[in-house]
C-alpha cells in the first residue's frame, strides 16, 4: 500500500530555513501556484474532526493542469493513501463528484517551491490566510508511520523549527477552521 507521510511546520523565518536548505544541497523549484478544491462525501461528519479510512477528494488547478487526488487518512492527517490522476475538464469533474454524493467543503489558495533532499520531497508554502510552512514528505510502503513522521521532524529541528510550530493538520482542515471561526 502506497502512502504519503508528511509532517509540516509553521515558518516562523522562512529566510532562515531556505539558507540551511541550501546549504544542503537544496535548489528550490520556481514558485508554483496551486487552487484545491476539497470534497468529501455527504455522510461525512464534521470536516474539520479526524476520521480514519474515509475518502477525501480534491481537485488541484496548477496553472492549466487538473490533478484529481484520492487521500484517504490513516493513523493521523499527515498519513494517507494517496492515488492521483490527471483530469482534462475540471467543471465536469466536479459534477461527476456531485452526483457521487460528495460536496465541496473547503478552497486553498498556495504558492509552492518544492525541492529533493535524500527521498524525501520537501515544500516552502506560502498558504493564502494561513502564512508560510514547510512540508516535508515521504512515499513509503505500508510502513511506521509514527516512526517515520518522528524521523522526517528531527531533519526539522536540524533546521531551527521549534516542536511548537509543528502542525499536525492539513491546509485543507485549517482553512476550513479558520473560515469557521471567522462566521462566528
Amino acid at each position: 500500500m502506497r502512502k504519503e507521510i508528511e509532517v509540516k511546520a509553521k515558518l516562523i523565518n522562512p529566510e532562515e530555513v531556505v539558507d540551511k536548505l541550501k546549504e544542503l544541497g537544496c535548489i528550490l523549484s520556481v514558485p508554483i501556484v496551486q487552487h484545491d478544491t476539497i470534497f468529501v462525501d455527504s455522510n461525512f461528519g464534521v470536516f474539520d474532526e479526524f476520521h480514519t479510512d474515509v475518502n477525501i477528494l480534491r481537485i488541484r488547478e496548477t496553472g492549466e493542469r487538473f490533478l484529481l487526488t484520492l487521500k484517504q487518512p490513516k493513523s493521523n492527517e499527515l498519513d494517507v493513501i494517496e492515488h492521483e490522476t490527471e483530469v482534462q475538464d475540471a467543471g465536469e469533474m466536479e459534477e461527476i463528484l456531485h452526483y457521487m454524493g460528495f460536496h465541496e467543503v473547503v478552497q486553498v489558495h498556495k504558492t509552492r517551491s518544492k525541492s529533493q533532499y535524500n527521498d524525501w520531497e520537501i515544500c516552502i508554502d506560502e498558504v493564502e490566510g494561513l502564512g508560510t510552512f514547510i512540508e516535508v514528505e515521504r512515499i513509503a510502503d505500508d510502513s511506521n508511520a509514527e516512526a517515520i513522521q518522528n524521523e522526517l521532524f528531527e531533519f526539522l529541528k536540524s533546521l531551527g523549527i521549534r516542536p511548537e510550530d509543528r502542525v499536525i493538520n492539513g491546509y485543507d482542515t485549517l482553512v476550513y477552521r479558520k473560515s469557521k471561526a471567522q462566521e462566528k
